[in-house]
């Protein structure tokens, strides 16, 4: 067992560093990251536009969540954004004893924002929540853990049901954010609105649809961080409006913006514009346990009538990645075979209907997002499915509202949206295509799918698991379990003011080692 042990610490390695240079391959020209040596000071002020649904990691449910989540909140493992690389976090290291146990190491002298300790019984405090909490959004995150054992104050050790070897990776993500005990226990539910972490800013306010106010936290366990004194997001619907803050001067970065902003700010003067790959799928969530998308064909019948390349030259302007499947050519666990798979082929979609008892054609309630560059690309796809005789009928909702409406309250068949991504590759089939997965409002899991997905996480053996995630890859494509379009980039725009800002692969910017020049 040792040596599978060790052969796990050697192709992690190889992961990151396969990924690095594809992250490398795909980082489009930018002005460089760092002109100055770090300054303390100054407040920066944010430009987003989505108002999150919670910021208590365990009830959130949308990707922008985190650009206030990893401010306020630490994670048990830190990664590079660019990378993916592991990298200490709350964790000061962890190691697989074999491949059912994992053993953490934790930071000593660590409290949280109420002044309560990081230890050991908060790790367990935090998963046990996230596993088995009624109200928990991310319990198939953690299904493989069988139980969390307190070994001393500054030793966790995981033990698992079954082998995952991607669980340190899970652990930068929502699941691996150390929540205040004491906290959740004072304020309970309210906590989804009151977030205490142990994380480099502190939780000031938050005016739903207006603004969030996080301040610098004095006690930080990294020494010297953050550089900031605090940030000032603004929460603004309109893309246009969010990118015109920073050419206007009233903010220095407007985060989570499409193609079309970037057009504009490349006009303006005194910004910068930079554009990061990432591992963001633009799709429809398909809720094939329900009819008519319970059908097989009549799934491959949407991945046949829509024009994968039209959609990311116009809604993306070209620089997305058109693509059959949610995981990036990035990522070192796509497999090239199955990225392509749908070709466009309406007379094959028209046929595939008739087949399956649609020769009208059909329609679909779905859901979507109702900001004016979302119902652009919307309207594409509707266009393209009406070709085949596939009738979209849209409710448009915000962000938060259509998460709510599609996987809580069941409504629709589809839902055309981004959707977050996730850095271990297992932990995204399981959130999109699980069983018990917030993302999978029909909780159908198909046959076969379970078996394929724990053979990606029993073995350390790089070759072997790229092969599994080969044969898991085209087994949810053959199936349709989604109508992927295109990968997306991730645009910011910021006033040169701003350095050192990274986004990364799952585009969620931090910001602790951002500072403002003079």
């Amino acid at each position: 067992m040792s040596n599978d042990i060790d052969q796990l610490r050697l192709d992690r390695r190889r992961v990151m560093q396969a990924t690095a240079a594809a992250a490398g391959a795909l980082l489009l020209p930018a002005t460089s990251f760092a002109e100055d040596a770090p300054r303390k000071g100054g407040t920066l002020r944010v430009a987003m536009p989505y108002n999150p649904g919670s910021v208590d990691p365990m009830t959130g449910r949308n990707l922008t969540d985190f650009n206030v989540l990893y401010g306020v909140f630490d994670a048990l493992v830190d990664f590079e954004p660019l990378t993916l690389e592991l990298k200490p976090g709350l964790a000061k290291s962890w190691k697989f004893e074999d491949l059912k146990t994992l053993v953490l190491e934790l930071q000593d002298g660590v409290t949280f924002h109420d002044g309560s300790p990081f230890n050991a019984d908060a790790v367990k405090f935090n998963l046990d929540r996230y596993k088995n909490d009624p109200r928990s959004n991310v319990k198939s995150d953690l299904s493989s853990v069988e139980s969390v054992e307190v070994n001393a104050p500054n030793r966790v050790t995981i033990h698992l049901n079954k082998p995952n070897v991607g669980l340190p990776v899970i652990l930068t993500n929502r699941v691996g954010l150390m929540v205040s005990p004491k906290a959740i226990q004072e304020k309970g539910p309210n906590v989804d609105r009151n977030p205490v972490g142990t994380g480099p800013f502190k939780f000031v306010s938050w005016q739903d649809n207006d603004s969030f106010v996080l301040a610098r936290n004095d006690n930080y366990w990294k020494p010297g961080l953050p550089y900031l004194d605090g940030l000032n997001m603004r929460i603004i619907s309109e893309l246009n409006t969010v990118a015109r803050t920073v050419t206007a001067g009233e903010c220095d970065v407007a985060l989570n913006l499409q193609p079309q902003q970037k057009i504009v700010a490349d006009r303006a003067s005194g910004v910068v514009t930079k554009v990061f790959p990432s591992l963001v799928p633009y799709l429809a969530f398909i809720n094939y346990g329900r009819p008519p998308l319970d059908n097989l064909q009549v799934r491959q019948a949407l991945n046949y009538a829509i024009n994968r390349d039209e959609i990311n030259k116009v809604a993306a302007l070209g620089l997305g990645q058109p693509s059959d499947t949610i995981l990036s050519k990035a990522h070192w666990a796509c497999d090239p075979a199955t990225v392509n798979y749908y070709t466009y082929d309406p007379a094959k979609a028209k046929k595939l209907l008739a087949d399956a008892g649609h020769p009208d054609g059909i329609e679909i309630e779905t859901i979507g997002w109702a900001d004016q560059t979302a119902m652009q690309r919307q309207e594409i796809i509707i266009s393209q499915l009406a070709k085949v005789g596939i009738r979209v009928k849209l409710t448009p909702l915000s962000p938060q509202q259509a998460v709510q409406a599609f996987m809580i309250d069941k409504k629709g068949a589809m839902f055309i949206s981004p959707s977050s991504p996730f850095a271990d590759p297992s932990q995204f089939y399981e959130n999109l295509f699980g069983k018990d997965a917030l993302r999978n409002p029909g909780r159908v899991e198909l046959p076969g799918f379970r078996e394929l997905l724990d053979a990606t996480m029993d073995t350390p053996d790089q070759n072997a698991r790229k092969a599994a995630f080969a044969k898991l890859q085209r087994f949810t494509v053959e199936n349709a379990l989604s109508l992927v379009q295109f990968i997306a980039p991730a645009i910011g725009v910021m006033s040169a003011k701003v350095q050192n800002y990274k986004d990364g692969l799952p585009a969620t910017p931090k910001f602790t080692e951002v500072w403002l020049s003079a």
